[in-house]
């Protein structure tokens, strides 16, 4: 099965990384720590899609 890989921008803000996902219509999360931004960019993508956490790969772009 191939999966999907959605491309994440990531920006840094204060002390928050904010991460949205252009090809996601309203996609737009953000993180404390670097740690943290694949846990919360997968929490948020699968809730707007209703699909598993795993069931997607991700690709981060630092801008």
């Amino acid at each position: 099965m191939i999966k999907t890989t959605y491309k994440a921008l990531v920006e840094k803000s204060g002390k928050f990384w904010i991460i949205s996902v252009p090809t996601i219509r309203s996609m737009h999360t953000q993180a404390l720590s670097e740690d943290t931004i694949d846990f919360m960019t997968r929490d948020a993508i699968s809730l707007l899609l209703e699909v598993e956490p795993s069931s997607f790969d991700l690709e981060f772009e630092f801008i």
